[in-house]
């Protein structure tokens, strides 16, 4: 009879990541699984996130994480995330001038460093993320900051097997300035994946230094600067421009009603909006991407979407999308009700207009999150009375069990 630890490695990889795929109860369930066998700890314990913090934990348990690194029976080399907040110059995390984080973490896949201002590292702290975590294939930068732009491209150059990459940077000072001799550094040439959330002009002018990106694939725009879009639709055009016929997948997440820093402003109107969609038709030129098969769109307030469509993408000329994902397609419905007094005088009618548009004449697949605005059991149904005229086309209409947007 055969027993569980004579399974084959495939079989226990696919088990294991079936059962942690609820990210709720993923903490618990790896820490059981790793107890089945010496091979099972291997591989649950590369689904752990551990968490450092410095600005929340002691010296005394730092010193305590420190001597356990060191210990020959640790499994903490098996962990497959780390998360570093507010590490300052990692001082505390050498012993008589060794690194002790990237010697431990020799197969980490996933890092992330959150409210890092990088003029705050010395040399030593530098050195071990530019060298010591080569096996990373994910870099999530969040609300760190550089006083010299250039820096972001040699850190991100140093990963030499990254494939996916989130940016929220933020300012140091005013501005960043001009960069006058760009580094000739090569982007890792497995980078398929960016992500990035706009807080203020560093993470879009970040995204120049890393333009071209030849094997961008999947690419996800969360803009929360809505009235600043000018400048960061030219960088964004460029940077979608020169990936080509690359990109084969694009997510653009916009929130109008996000407060801007000029105070005279306090709610956003049509007007606003309408002139911030024209700016990214004038910049954004997705007919420079041929290879663009699915597009998901999150712009809130909920009829802002109809605009969105109306002015944003108004291209005589088709566009390649095939699949078009609104995760919350049931909130706009139920906003362009004509008993709501907030749809900005759209109607039900306009959203089945703009879908039908000649960019949009490609478009076989329309997807949608299951929010509850509708009986799950007849959700479709609901959906394609609304839009009977886009449901002439061929066209599936598929709701997508997943709350939220698919994140890259």
């Amino acid at each position: 009879m055969c027993s569980i630890s004579d399974l084959p490695i495939e079989l226990i990889e696919l088990i294991i990541d079936f059962t942690l795929y609820p990210i709720g109860e993923s903490l618990k369930n790896a820490l059981n699984l790793a107890l089945v066998s010496r091979t099972w700890t291997t591989y649950s314990r590369s689904h752990l996130e551990l968490s450092l913090d410095e600005s929340r934990v002691r010296f005394q348990k730092l010193r305590a994480f420190t001597e356990l690194c060191r210990h020959p029976l640790s499994t903490l080399k098996l962990v497959g995330a780390l998360f570093l907040s507010n590490v300052g110059n990692t001082r505390r995390f050498h012993t008589r001038g060794r690194p002790i984080l990237e010697s431990v973490f020799t197969q980490l896949k996933k890092l992330t460093l959150d409210r890092v201002g990088w003029w705050t590292l010395n040399n030593i702290a530098r050195d071990s993320l530019y060298n010591g975590f080569r096996s990373v294939t994910e870099l999530h930068l969040r609300h760190v900051s550089f006083s010299d732009i250039q820096e972001l491209q040699v850190l991100i150059c140093s990963f030499p097997l990254l494939e996916r990459l989130h940016l929220t940077l933020q300012q140091p000072s005013a501005s960043y300035p001009v960069v006058k001799n760009p580094t000739s550094l090569q982007l890792p040439k497995r980078l398929y994946a960016i992500d990035i959330t706009t807080v203020d002009q560093a993470t879009f002018q970040g995204l120049s230094i890393i333009t071209p990106c030849p094997s961008l694939r999947q690419f996800c725009w969360r803009s929360n600067v809505f009235y600043e879009l000018a400048e960061e639709c030219r960088n964004v055009g460029k940077f979608l421009e020169a990936a080509g016929s690359s990109l084969v997948e694009l997510s653009l997440i916009f929130n109008v009603d996000m407060l801007s820093n000029d105070i005279r402003i306090r709610q956003p109107t049509n007007k606003i909006a309408l002139q911030q969609f024209m700016r990214f038709h004038d910049c954004v030129d997705l007919t420079k991407n041929p290879s663009l098969q699915r597009v998901t769109l999150d712009i809130r307030p909920d009829p802002y979407l109809v605009l969105f469509l109306q002015y944003a993408i108004r291209n005589e000329q088709a566009l390649s999308v095939q699949s078009l994902y609104i995760p919350f397609l049931e909130n706009v419905i139920f906003s362009l009700n004509p008993r709501i007094l907030s749809n900005e005088g759209l109607t039900q009618n306009d959203l089945d207009i703009a879908l039908q548009q000649p960019a949009l004449a490609n478009l076989r697949r329309l997807e949608f999150g299951v929010q509850g605005f509708f009986p799950r059991q007849s959700v479709t149904e609901k959906i394609a009375q609304v839009l009977s005229g886009l449901m002439e086309r061929p066209m599936l209409l598929l709701p997508n069990q997943a709350a939220g947007i698919n994140s890259l």
